[in-house]
């Protein structure tokens, strides 16, 4: 593990946090989190792709792409294929 660096001042910045896939919430709060360690910030909006529920945490995204409801052993994955076109997939996790 290396420390997070984020190469602008972030006290005062509108932040906005983009990921892929959104389910437990964990990923937005740790992003969050170190946000906040370097200062804080004066608003933040978070942009995903997915929005597939199964929240752990009161985490909303303000930009949503699709919502879709999957049950938890199956996982949304994002691949790129040889033309560089961005494909979602749904897997089964192994427990």
């Amino acid at each position: 593990m290396r420390p997070s660096q984020i190469a602008f001042d972030v006290a005062g910045s509108h932040i906005l946090l983009v990921d892929d896939v959104l389910n437990t919430g964990r990923t937005v709060r740790a992003a969050m989190n170190e946000i906040f360690d370097y200062g804080g910030r004066r608003r933040s909006t978070s942009a995903v792709l997915i929005d597939r529920g199964g929240r752990e945490l009161p985490i909303a995204a303000g930009i949503v792409g699709a919502t879709i409801e999957l049950p938890h052993d199956v996982a949304v994955v994002l691949v790129r294929d040889d033309d560089s076109q961005l494909h979602l997939t749904m897997e089964r996790r192994g427990d």
